[in-house]
């Protein structure tokens, strides 16, 4: 019996409190263990059941919503469900088109090739004799998962001390959820996708996908073309085939930056399990997640990696701030600190020992910093770019997914790396530069006429002011008490001098023990500060 709202509710906010989300659990029981919060987060998913583990794959997609221990742990989630009954497929499958199975296949193994949390998959063969499989929707998958989105939605928003801690934005980020479960819950999505992933690298002889079966394809059904090869990517086993591991990688990569660079269409999760080697070809299967880039971030990507062999800062910030969304006003100059101090980083490195996906986290890791929401297609880009790297550390770990790309770069004809100097570029520019020059003197001697009169004001901004100034105002006040404790020993010298056989002498020796007190405290003030 399907459990209503109200009880899923409890039951989600139970476990996710069981798990160290509560406000009243963390402050009065375990105020102190926070180091195990990423692993309890995705045990909290696992225990809440499929609904819940495909809600924490698709958060794990989103790098600009949670810290990266956070990250690391959801993706860890198993994409493994139990079997539903084989009559329940035969039910969906004659309600979507209104006739028996047997009319349509000569046979259809009941038990399952693979079972997730969304669908399960069986092998089949059509009446024509054309293999095939039939991924088919869990019964009430759509109805329990949205049910879970908004109910998961509606616990963070009702309780900061939670969950909130963690998500940026996140009743923007549960709106993006819903949607994209919507557009993956509909499996003509994923046929059309298949159809246009396939004619858009037709002319490509390594690259390849299944052909989906139009006619038996429906918001709950999928029949694709069967593909029967090396699946997993095990290097082993693709060399005693007689294929070469690296040369697989190599074209692997290229085959996805040829994705993103030429069509701005890319499989949104290449790991190896959706990879197939057959007939020396790449095959990629499950296309219920993909990317799309604008034409307009295409460039941006392009204009990205052009600054970064630029070591140009200032256009990689003014970049970013042109394609995210700021939620909030953004401090440029601490904006530029930060990608200053990262791409130091990188800058410092050669081509070939940068990772791509590494630095494009790290920079999408900068703006979640400065609440900074960068666009779908970016981060989905990051996160395939991941597990695209991922792939070939395993396959062939002397291969450099940056310096593949470089290469591909450098070679391809509808990607620019350095933007085409045309005629009427160089005239703009050339008039630009000469008006420039002709204005310098004006200018200059203003400049000067301006600081010869006094006219001139000079604006400094420094970085982290109060503690600067803080830190300036101790060195100070140590001068100025050296200085009166020097003073002080001088002045009861001289009176032990001018004063011996007095009274006067025993004031003065006071004096200088005193002095000398002050000054050990001093010293040991200043060894304890660490800035002797």
């Amino acid at each position: 019996m399907a459990k209503s709202n109200a009880e899923r509710l409890r039951e989600i906010a139970t476990v996710l409190a069981s798990y160290g989300f509560g406000h009243i659990y963390r402050t009065r029981i375990r105020p102190n263990k926070v180091d195990q919060d990423a692993a309890n987060f995705r045990r909290a998913f696992e225990e809440l059941g499929p609904s819940f583990i495909k809600i924490g794959q698709i958060i794990s997609t989103r790098r600009d919503l949670l810290p990266p221990d956070y990250i690391k742990e959801l993706q860890k989630l198993q994409d493994d469900a139990p079997v539903f009954p084989f009559a329940q497929v035969k039910s969906i499958f004659e309600e979507d088109f209104r006739r028996p199975l047997e009319d349509v296949f000569e046979e259809i193994d009941e038990t399952p090739i693979a079972s997730a949390s969304v669908a399960q998959v069986h092998r089949a063969r059509l009446k024509n004799g054309e293999e095939v499989v039939v991924k088919v929707q869990r019964p009430d998958i759509e109805e329990n998962l949205i049910r879970d989105i908004n109910l998961f939605s509606r616990i963070v928003s009702m309780a900061p001390g939670t969950v909130k801690e963690i998500l940026v934005d996140p009743e923007e980020a549960f709106n993006e959820i819903e949607l994209s479960t919507r557009l993956e819950l509909d499996f003509r999505n994923e046929a059309h996708a298949l159809v246009q992933f396939k004619q858009l690298n037709k002319d490509i002889a390594a690259i390849n996908a299944p052909r989906p079966n139009m006619m038996y394809t429906s918001k709950r059904i999928l029949v694709e073309e069967y593909v029967d090869g090396f699946k997993g990517l095990n290097a082993l086993e693709l060399q005693q085939a007689g294929y070469v591991p690296s040369d697989v990688a190599e074209k692997l990569v290229l085959g996805f930056l040829s994705q993103v660079f030429r069509d701005g269409f890319f499989h949104g999760d290449p790991h190896p399990g959706n990879i197939i080697v057959k007939d020396k070809q790449i095959y990629l299967i499950d296309f219920g997640i993909t990317g799309r880039l604008s034409r307009s971030n295409q460039e941006n990507l392009v204009k990205l990696l052009r600054s970064l062999v630029y070591q140009d800062v200032e256009a990689i910030m003014n970049l970013l701030l042109q394609m995210a969304i700021a939620r909030e006003r953004v401090n440029r100059l601490d904006l530029y600190e930060d990608l200053s101090y990262l791409f130091d980083t990188y800058l410092s490195r050669s081509f070939s020992q940068i990772d791509m996906s590494v630095l494009f986290a790290d920079i999408l890791q900068v703006t979640r910093k400065h609440k900074l929401t960068m666009p779908n297609d970016f981060i989905m880009l990051v996160k395939s770019l991941t597990v695209m790297e991922g792939v070939v550390m395993e396959l062939a770990p002397e291969l450099n997914v940056m310096e593949i790309a470089k290469d591909y770069i450098r070679s391809s004809d509808h990607v620019q790396l350095f933007e085409p100097l045309s005629k009427e570029r160089l005239a703009v520019e050339t008039y630009q530069l000469a008006k420039d020059t002709y204005r310098l003197p004006t200018s200059l001697r203003r400049m000067l006429d301006n600081l010869n009169n006094g006219r001139t004001k000079v604006h400094i901004d420094l970085v982290d002011i109060d503690n600067k100034w803080t830190g300036l105002n101790k060195m100070v006040n140590r001068i100025v008490f050296a200085v009166i404790i020097a003073a002080l020993i001088l002045a009861s010298a001289i009176i032990v001098a001018l004063a011996e056989g007095t009274g006067f002498s025993i004031i003065a020796i006071i004096i200088f023990l005193g002095a000398g007190f002050m000054g050990l405290w001093l010293l040991i003030s200043i060894i304890r500060s660490g800035t002797l």
